[in-house]
């Protein structure tokens, strides 16, 4: 079966996505979003690299949609392609049976019960597709942000 396939794509596809979580332009950058980006850094780190830990991901997705909704006007379409890229992963996983806590046990080798592993392997495809150069162009302006206005270096761990 290729669900360690399919996790490799869902942490790689995570990673290129949290990699620009910022703001992005002028001068508006507010202080609440900056403050939210410095506390949900550690949870965005724990999903990079080779040993994603994907146990917090539910906690990852609802902070990312909450700077989505939070985002400074300069950044705010992209948080909103970030979002969406985000929303595909989501529904995806749902498709296939599982809740994105269901990963990390996908990690360990277990296939949670109910999970359609058909579609868990037609998942793949849809999440390679969102390292497109729309995803990786927002999630870099975002980081370009967050640095200038918020002093949060997103790209490092």
């Amino acid at each position: 079966m290729r669900t360690n396939a399919v996790i490799g794509v869902v942490a790689l596809c995570l990673a290129t996505v949290l990699a620009g979580c910022g703001s992005d332009g002028g001068g508006s950058a507010s202080g609440d979003y900056c403050q939210e980006l410095k506390s949900d850094k550690a949870y965005f780190a724990d999903l990079s690299g080779s040993n994603a830990d994907l146990s917090q991901l539910d906690e990852v997705f609802q902070r990312m949609h909450t700077l989505a909704d939070d985002a400074p006007d300069e950044v705010a379409d992209d948080w909103k392609t970030l979002d969406g890229a985000l929303t595909t992963i989501e529904t995806g996983l749902k498709e296939a049976g599982l809740k994105p806590s269901d990963l990390a046990a996908i990690q360990n080798g277990q296939l949670p019960p109910g999970v359609d592993a058909a579609k868990l392997q037609a998942l793949a495809p849809k999440l390679e597709a969102l390292s497109s150069s729309d995803v990786d162009g927002a999630a870099s302006r975002i980081a370009s942000n967050a640095k200038d206005k918020c002093g949060v270096d997103l790209t490092a761990s």
